[in-house]
């Protein structure tokens, strides 16, 4: 404090000794004429808006941010240090309005600049740190998008994942580099991180990362580099995995040329018999459990006839081993909920690789993965796995693994158990996916419908079903699913037996006409349940009255980050980093729990 400006500091008699400059004082000293002032001043505004939101508000109010922004490109580099880590500090936390000062004053394009002149590894993690934060942004978005995303990608991801250095920048060769160097992983994280929010804002944003070149390669290598190196809890891994989600959202109609995929008018889109088999799966057999059954037919897969790059990689049949890796080995509750994400979104919608993807999940011996993570904990992981299923189950083939090892899973988290099957608290949302899923296995195989049986599963659909807790889309979605037990005639009797009525199962969902079990072979896209989906007017009474809002509920199953859609940074260093005020910025993360 004592170098910011001697004289200012004094008051009275020399004797007096020293004050600590009021807050328009140091704000002055950002238009001071020697540099020394200005950088100390900038350090000291870093220290006071460390956890202070009233001291951000008031140096956007006293017009801080503009000056801070100017000292961005100043060739001190002690100036443009001290800079930096008062907007990293400035631009943390919920109030919108100190990111849209940054940005009005053109921060974005001025924190680019500073990232393609410099080299420093502190700096680099400080302008994309503060970045990330601008990032939670909506109004943000696009402007990092437009200004920031080609830096990122040249100047960090690019370089300092290892991508390029493994294969010469060809996105396919042998890999004859070094992985990439570890110290470079925070600035890796907070680039993913800003990327992974920008990435849920519009198709337009999409469609710009996807395209942005060396962005998906440098993605799937750091990832396969942390699963080779068993770092699948890293928030580096969370990042980079909820991005791979996001861009392969609607992938099936937002890339170039996605008509050459579109199956929706094909007569015929079922799996090719094993001679046919070619490709990059053609010889190798998945490891498994011993008691999945190995399906009768196998995938046909036409070789490639040059190495895949860029935006194909998200949808190529290695990324099933990839997700398949992160769902066995994880403990990462976003990253299983990523990645069960990134598998719905790959399945969802006719397309050549979405039949590809659900078979392969098959045969690389997922669908048993993706099943015992219904039991999981975590109410997001049960609804992303469910998702996941839903979409897996428009293969007949899984359709019928399913039926044996998701069901009593399945059953298992809905409501209604005794003292011996312990209720989980799921959510709303999480109940309805559950139940839309049991819909779509159950079709017209009587043997789910055995198994749900079997799984005491009746017994929980008709508390559900009677239960005037729930709300009205549980009842009507556990009433659906009753109808589809009864429809299967030779399971009558059974049930009758059981002590069930005929009245249990034909329950009144106000439907204008009978329902009709199956999809007749249509499914759209991974971000709506199956209740949402093209049924036809044979059900627009019910979906009506299930599902109101369907924008709304759109975040509720979309397979966008859209619990990130507010990330800035979370709670995650160690108290000795916390108390570090004039060294780092708030901690870096993304788990905001907001919903959008």
């Amino acid at each position: 404090v004592a170098s910011l400006d001697t004289l200012s500091m004094r008051k009275g008699p020399p004797a007096s000794g020293w004050r600590q400059p009021e807050l328009p004082e140091v704000i002055a000293m950002l238009n001071y004429r020697l540099d020394p002032v200005r950088s100390n001043a900038a350090a000291y505004l870093q220290h006071l808006t460390f956890k202070n939101d009233k001291v951000k508000s008031d140096v956007r109010r006293l017009k801080g941010i503009p000056a801070l922004v100017s000292m961005l490109d100043n060739p001190n580099r002690e100036v443009h240090f001290a800079a930096c880590g008062a907007l990293k500090n400035i631009s943390f936390g919920k109030d919108a309005d100190n990111k849209i000062a940054i940005k009005n004053c053109d921060g974005v394009p001025a924190l680019i600049r500073l990232l393609r002149k410099t080299r420093d590894q502190d700096l680099t993690e400080i302008i994309t740190g503060t970045l990330w934060n601008l990032s939670s942004q909506d109004s943000v978005k696009m402007e990092i998008v437009d200004n920031a995303l080609h830096a990122l990608c040249d100047e960090v991801m690019v370089p300092h994942s290892g991508w390029e250095r493994a294969t010469n920048g060809a996105g396919g060769g042998e890999e004859n580099g070094k992985p990439r160097t570890p110290e470079w992983d925070t600035a890796l994280t907070n680039t993913a991180g800003c990327l992974r929010n920008v990435s849920s804002e519009r198709i337009e944003a999409r469609r710009k990362l996807r395209e942005c070149s060396g962005l998906v390669d440098s993605l799937m290598y750091i990832v396969q580099s942390q699963i080779n190196c068993k770092e699948l809890n890293s928030k580096l891994t969370e990042n980079c995995v909820c991005l791979l989600r996001n861009l392969s959202y609607h992938v099936h109609k937002e890339i170039p040329n996605y008509e050459a995929y579109d199956e929706s008018k094909q007569a015929n889109s079922n799996p090719a018999p094993s001679s046919q088999r070619a490709g990059c799966f053609s010889s190798r057999k998945g490891k498994g459990r011993k008691d999945e059954e190995a399906p009768q037919e196998r995938i046909s897969i036409p070789p490639r006839t040059a190495p895949a790059k860029g935006y194909e990689l998200l949808f190529q049949p290695e990324v099933v081993r990839l997700y398949t890796s992160l769902l066995k080995e994880s403990g990462n509750a976003i990253v299983l909920e990523a990645s069960a994400g990134a598998i719905q979104n790959l399945c969802a919608g006719k397309w050549t690789h979405g039949r590809y993807i659900r078979a392969l999940m098959r045969e690389e011996k997922g669908l048993v993965v993706v099943s015992e993570l219904l039991d999981n904990s975590n109410d997001r992981v049960v609804r992303a796995m469910s998702g996941a299923i839903r979409n897996l189950a428009i293969d007949p083939q899984n359709r019928k693994l399913l039926a044996k090892y998701a069901v009593p899973y399945l059953v298992a988290d809905l409501p209604g158990g005794g003292q011996n099957q312990p209720v989980k608290a799921l959510k709303e949302e999480t109940v309805v996916s559950i139940l839309s899923t049991l819909h779509e296995v159950l079709g017209t195989d009587v043997e789910a419908a055995k198994t749900l049986r079997a799984s005491q599963g009746i017994e929980r659909l008709v508390l559900t079903y009677k239960d005037n807790n729930r709300s009205e889309r549980e009842v009507r979605g556990a009433g659906l699913v009753l109808q589809s037990v009864w429809a299967h005639k030779e399971l009558r009797r059974t049930l009758e037996k059981d002590g069930w009525r005929k009245t249990d199962f034909m329950v009144n969902l106000n439907s204008p006409k009978p329902v009709d079990n199956r999809l007749n072979g249509r499914h759209d896209d991974s971000t709506l349940p199956l209740i949402d989906k093209g049924w036809g007017d044979v059900k627009l009474s019910f979906m009506v009255s299930l599902y109101v809002h369907i924008k709304n509920t759109n975040n509720a199953y979309s397979t966008l980050d859209q619990r990130g859609r507010k990330n800035t940074l979370d709670k995650t260093l160690d108290a000795a980093d916390q108390d570090s005020v004039q060294v780092d910025a708030d901690p870096m993360g993304t788990r905001i729990h907001n919903v959008a």
